[in-house]
């Protein structure tokens, strides 16, 4: 009786083993909004971000409810610098955490005698920054995927949007340096075949599609505007001749009927690859750290509480033009006698129309990389 329940339960083992090692990597596209990729296979797990419809994740195995997904490209991961001495791991089970900070998830860890390439972390330097191991594994639910294709296909688009990348950044700098041309100057042609590539070829990146669609009507009206103001200067043109021009820019542009133009998009954009990028990414990692601890929160809660415990500063904002690494904010806060107060920076306020203005804004606190001043984010302003 003994010798038969052995036999069943190492053919259950087996069983289960064979299926583990059987399962069958694949690119997972995601079907919804705003889904979880969480540290473990369970609800209660800290979120380590949150991703968006059409997404695409390495599938390589599967827990109960959830697939396993390998790192994210971009995924960084921390370790405390005293355990590590000339990229070896001078300890056993040093845990390898998802943010720079003793509070953050733990993703893995290292033993003794382990080899590791980190370099100091930009937000704290007791802290190693390094790619996570290669057996990292995340989590996301079943019911938000769908299978795309094999594992390789998820290399073939990350090649697909690097091009539709390179394409969109190159198609913008050459259109907006044609803008600030004279009309005899300008040369449209490259960028405007730049924008229609995207938009013939890359259907299957529909944001880069609608930039290219926003930015090929502002050249083209650019173009147009241009086009008429210097033929009127020259008196060269008539009524009849004017209507003409616009009568064939409408037809020409009719793919770019429902495009809403908007004359400062060169700036924005800029501005965006700039500066809003890092500041974005910075209060995303703080959220996701603020969630291992309100699980199942969402961002709009969490800048609830922060308003909540908000401060209300008066003072002058100055832009803070310093080039310094791990500056703390892009904006400086003056009080009485103009001495500086705090560093400023916000994702939801345009911080810019304020300076030079004496103002009181309601911000929360945030980490000041060790200057001289403590660092806010910011809600609101007021002028006074």
């Amino acid at each position: 009786m003994f010798s038969r329940v052995l036999f069943f339960l190492t053919l259950s083992l087996f069983g289960f083993a064979a299926s583990a090692k059987d399962f069958q990597s694949f690119t997972g596209r995601l079907t919804a909004n705003k889904v979880r990729v969480r540290a473990k296979p369970d609800l209660e797990s800290p979120i380590i971000r949150q991703m968006s419809k059409n997404d695409l994740l390495l599938v390589v195995g599967e827990e109960k409810e959830f697939y396993a997904v390998a790192p994210l490209k971009d995924t960084k991961a921390y370790v405390f610098r005293s355990y590590i001495l000339d990229n070896v791991v001078e300890a056993n089970r040093v845990n390898i955490r998802l943010e720079p900070h003793v509070d953050a998830p733990i993703i893995g860890q290292l033993q003794s005698g382990e080899r590791i390439q980190g370099v100091p972390s930009s937000i704290s330097n007791k802290w190693l920054e390094m790619t996570p191991p290669k057996n990292t594994r995340f989590y996301v639910s079943k019911e938000y995927v769908e299978n795309a294709g094999g594992p390789d296909y998820l290399a073939a688009m990350d090649k697909r949007k690097s091009q539709v990348d390179n394409i969109l950044s190159s198609a913008y700098t050459n259109a907006e340096a044609e803008c600030k041309k004279n009309y005899e100057e300008m040369a449209p042609q490259h960028a405007i075949e730049q924008f229609q590539n995207i938009m013939r070829n890359f259907a299957d990146f529909p944001n880069a599609v609608q930039q290219a669609q926003e930015g090929l009507a502002l050249l083209k009206e650019t173009y147009l505007n241009k086009k008429i103001a210097y033929l009127e200067s020259k008196a060269e043109i008539s009524a009849e001749m004017k209507q003409d021009l616009l009568r064939k820019h409408k037809e020409d542009t009719c793919e770019l009927s429902s495009v809403k133009i908007d004359p400062s998009l060169w700036n924005k954009r800029s501005q965006t690859k700039e500066t809003l990028g890092f500041w974005d990414t910075l209060e995303e990692s703080l959220y996701l750290s603020w969630t291992a601890f309100h699980s199942g929160r969402s961002l709009d809660d969490y800048y609830i509480e922060q308003k909540a415990n908000a401060s209300v500063l008066t003072g002058r904002i100055e832009r803070y033009s310093y080039d310094v690494r791990n500056k703390p904010g892009d904006f400086v806060l003056r009080g009485r006698e103009d001495a500086p107060i705090a560093y400023l920076y916000s994702t939801q306020i345009d911080l810019e129309q304020y300076d030079g203005k004496t103002v009181t804004i309601l911000a929360s606190p945030r980490p000041n990389n060790h200057f001289a001043f403590p660092a806010y984010f910011v809600f609101s302003v007021e002028w006074n």
